[in-house]
């Protein structure tokens, strides 16, 4: 390739790597939730994708002696120490003693994560489809709304109310050692 081909050639991908900065995000024009679709206790539920911090693979969680209900132990996680709660027991389910294949990374101060069974698909779906619903039982407490994804309505988890569950039963855990 002569020099004077290659100068343009070299002008012509600094103007489009440019122009690709001055052009909006791809994603920009989307204005859908993306939300995991989860199983846990053998029922679904979704969660959305903004609420969470990371999602790992659970490799090894090390129990710990006379934790609270629904607390597998902990876990590293990049050189941070994670408390491992199961999500079934968080949502009252009767059989929530699932191994958890995967861990959703709770964002916020506490390092706590979540254990759920699988992972079925991440989706986008519209503000029209999530219906907002009134809590009644425990379990709902957590659902503020409810998706259809394939057919099957799930219920929407609210991660914040799912912690602070969590927290809650550290600390009744706590009182009732002293």
């Amino acid at each position: 390739m002569p020099a004077i081909a290659a100068e343009r050639h070299v002008a012509e991908l600094r103007r489009a790597f440019d122009a690709s900065f001055a052009a909006p995000p791809r994603d920009a024009d989307r204005s859908g939730e993306l939300v995991l679709a989860i199983q846990a206790g053998g029922q679904g539920y979704a969660i959305r994708l903004s609420d969470i911090d990371g999602v790992h693979e659970c490799r090894k969680v090390v129990p710990l002696p006379e934790g609270p209900p629904g607390l597998l132990g902990i876990t590293g996680i990049r050189g941070r120490l994670f408390s491992v709660h199961a999500l079934g027991s968080l949502l009252g389910l009767p059989t929530w003693n699932e191994k958890p294949r995967w861990l959703l990374i709770a964002g916020g101060d506490e390092p706590i994560a979540i254990g759920v069974a699988s992972i079925e698909a991440c989706l986008e779906v519209s503000p029209a489809d999530l219906v907002p619903v009134d809590s009644a039982q425990e379990g709902d407490a957590h659902i503020r709304e409810i998706v259809t994804v394939a057919g099957q309505a799930r219920g929407v988890l609210v991660l914040e109310s799912l912690v602070a569950r969590a927290l809650q039963r550290a600390g009744e855990r706590r009182e009732g050692a002293s």
